[in-house]
């Protein structure tokens, strides 16, 4: 990679091309303007025609018309670069589904950059844009990996490692093949770390629970230099031993030299517009006084780092997004300079939970938490399934530890509102209550599932296999609760392949030799025909099984007016009529049924007050809101104006003269309301 990023420097160094765009700020708005709605196909999960590649699949006009006529204007590729690690003179294989990078080229398995273009071409030609993937935290085992280990050059100084005294190799675990490592315990971590070697150990975030036991580093083999020197390393890693970090600080730059002709093959070389970064909050480490764990999350190198990236990357005229679970503070910390916009995890997780248990009260308090605090929706990308787990993490309540919230009244510790959160999630979503999903990770702050599986998990079903026609329709109800919820709000509405679908998740055993290492978010991952092209297919061109898929391919659904499809079609389309990807987020106001959720907003214009109200609870409720009781719309005069339906297209009534509006809502059901506020007192 260090190699291909110094042939593709010329291609713009000196050139006219860097100097065609804005890059110091931010550009939400344009974004958003450009493309609101994302599809994330994950390239493991996709069922092609036979003989078609995965990218060829991509660039179907077809799809793209589909794409067209529902409303999504990005399709989100996932990493698609070669993957993996090298052994002797062969390749192994990914160790973490794309997120090992080894190259810049295209995984030939996947297409080649001409099918990669044509995509881009027949998006652009159906009005859409292409993101890509970047890994800047770590590669694979690679090439670059292994010219480091052999002291060539500046590639010791693109990753985390250090060379180790022989003198002191007897501390290091024993490893018999150069091509191999082991993990480095806690205990010897903090030997090397008070020998002066590395920073401290870190609190592993992989999946496996050996890995969580160790230090975050492993031990290499002897390794003979190209100076005919044997020497012993050490490395870092975040998660997989297969994905060594890299070293964002170190005087060779080498680092930044490969995410930066990654960023230029990109959007330069290939096309795509949109760059998501991956585990951004990683890129900085350094010691901590007094303490065997070094500071090595949210340190103030990654945000320079994640900066840099946001620059290079709307320097060439393309946008970032970044992953990034934090609480509000920080996230404002990464998006005051840096990416355009950042994953939703304030109000995803809190939206799954008022699904799963009737009561919306932590939901509205995260809006409220975002409008306090100034992080406007519209810098967010409120997305459905991804390719990850369903995260319950709770940052947010998880930083304020003993500090008191208030939840139904009362004050609570915020860290014991997250347990109780986590408590309902594991004994409802998951267990003897839904064995098809699976708890992730040994804190089992996670779970691994489709939406569909988690909206049956919700419905009390436990018998994926034996879902009635009654049952279906229900999951179709819940599930499209969650994307009204998601796109009748501002920022970007992304949702992947497998909501499309409906997809339900693998049964366990048809892919249990892929969570050996306790990754069990291969159950989310199933294969998916979006088209309908390949019915006899059990496999994605990956070899992930076939997921049962309850709403049918999008041609069927595009002739059903029922279909998921469909109504997220008539969704989208009142979402773009009323701008709602680019209003202004005002108020999440308390209501007296715990189940509704309001989102009280501004369209762009400042013509009309919109109103998302959502039903959580399987039974009708009532509510009603009082205007002015909030404080930005105290001076807008609302009485005896008109409150229109959007979606159903109807009026609904008047606002009264106490300036309140009374709300019915079905079960696991949604509105969104407009009423006229140009005229002010």
């Amino acid at each position: 990679m260090l190699k291909q990023s110094e042939d593709l420097a010329p291609r713009v160094s000196d050139k006219g091309a860097q100097w065609q765009h804005q890059y110091a700020q931010p550009q939400p708005r344009e974004v958003i303007r450009q493309a609101s709605v994302w599809l994330l196909a994950y390239p493991g999960s996709v069922i092609t025609r036979p003989g078609e590649s995965v990218l060829a699949s991509w660039g179907d006009p077809e799809l793209w018309k589909a794409f067209g006529e529902i409303g999504i204007t990005l399709l989100h590729t996932g990493p698609v670069n070669i993957t993996g690690g090298i052994v002797e003179r062969g390749y192994t294989p990914t160790v973490d589904g794309w997120f090992d990078p080894i190259s810049l080229e295209i995984d030939p398995a996947l297409g080649s950059e001409q099918e990669y273009r044509r995509m881009v071409n027949v998006a652009s030609e159906h009005q859409g844009l292409i993101a890509a993937d970047l890994v800047p935290l770590h590669t694979g085992k690679g090439a670059d990996f292994l010219l480091a280990l052999r002291a060539y050059k500046n590639y010791p100084g693109m990753y985390a490692m250090v060379e180790i005294d022989k003198k002191d190799w007897s501390r290091l675990p024993p490893v018999d093949n150069s091509w191999k490592s082991a993990l480095v315990s806690n205990e010897v971590a903090e030997q090397l770390h008070q020998g002066g070697y590395i920073p401290g150990r870190i609190d592993s975030c992989d999946a496996d629970p050996d890995v969580r036991k160790a230090s975050g580093w492993s031990a290499t083999g002897e390794i003979e230099g190209i100076d005919g020197k044997i020497r012993r390393w050490v490395y870092l890693h975040y998660f997989k031993p297969g994905q060594p970090v890299l070293d964002w600080l170190d005087p060779s730059c080498t680092a930044q030299q490969v995410v930066a002709g990654n960023v230029v093959h990109s959007l330069d070389s290939l096309g795509a517009k949109v760059v998501r970064l991956d585990a951004v909050p990683f890129l900085g480490i350094e010691p901590k006084p007094g303490s065997p764990t070094a500071l090595h999350f949210q340190h103030p190198l990654s945000i320079l780092d994640t900066n840099y990236l946001a620059f290079l990357t709307r320097r060439f005229g393309g946008w970032t997004f970044q992953e990034l679970n934090a609480p509000v503070a920080i996230v404002k910390q990464f998006l005051a300079e840096g990416p355009d916009l950042s994953y939703d995890f304030f109000t995803r997780t809190e939206g799954l939970h008022a699904l799963l248990t009737g009561d919306a009260a932590v939901l509205r308090q995260a809006y409220g938490v975002l409008v306090e605090d100034q992080l406007q929706p519209l810098r967010l990308v409120h997305d459905l399934q991804n390719h990850d787990e369903i995260t319950y993490q709770l940052a947010a309540l998880d930083a304020r530890g003993d500090e008191t919230v208030l939840y139904h009244g009362r004050p609570i510790a915020g860290r014991k509102l997250r347990e109780q959160i986590l408590d309902d999630m594991r004994s409802k979503a998951a267990g003897t209550a839904a064995p098809y999903n699976l708890l992730y990770r040994p804190t089992k702050d996670g779970v691994a599932t489709t939406y569909a599986g988690f909206v049956a998990a919700a419905m009390g079903i436990r018998d994926l296999e034996h879902i009635t026609p009654k049952q279906l329709a229900e999951i179709k109800r819940g599930h499209l609760l969650l994307a009204f919820a998601n796109a009748m709000q501002p920022g970007v509405f992304s949702l992947s392949t497998w909501d499309l679908v409906g997809a339900l998740p693998l049964p366990r055993e048809s892919v249990e030799k892929r969570m050996v290492d306790g990754d069990c978010r291969w159950i989310n991952r199933g294969a998916v025909d979006l088209l309908g092209i390949n019915p006899d297919a059990k496999t994605s061109t990956f070899g992930l099984p076939r997921a049962k898929a309850l709403y049918g391919p999008l041609p069927e659904q595009l002739k059903d007016a029922n279909s998921f499809a469909m109504q997220l079609k008539r969704l989208l389309a009142v979402r773009k009529k009323y701008k709602i990807e680019q209003g202004e987020l005002i108020a999440a106001p308390e209501t007296h049924e715990s189940a509704i959720c309001l989102l009280v907003m501004r369209d762009p214009d400042r013509l009309s007050t919109i109103i998302t109200a959502l039903n959580f609870s399987r039974q009708p409720v009532e509510e009603e809101l009082d205007l002015h009781a909030i404080k930005e719309l105290q001076t807008t005069k609302f009485t005896g104006k008109a409150v229109f339906n959007c979606v159903a297209d109807l009026r609904e009534g008047t606002v009264g003269g106490d300036s309140k509006i009374k709300l019915e809502l079905d079960a696991w059901s949604a509105k969104m309301l407009a009423i006229d506020g140009s005229d002010e007192k």
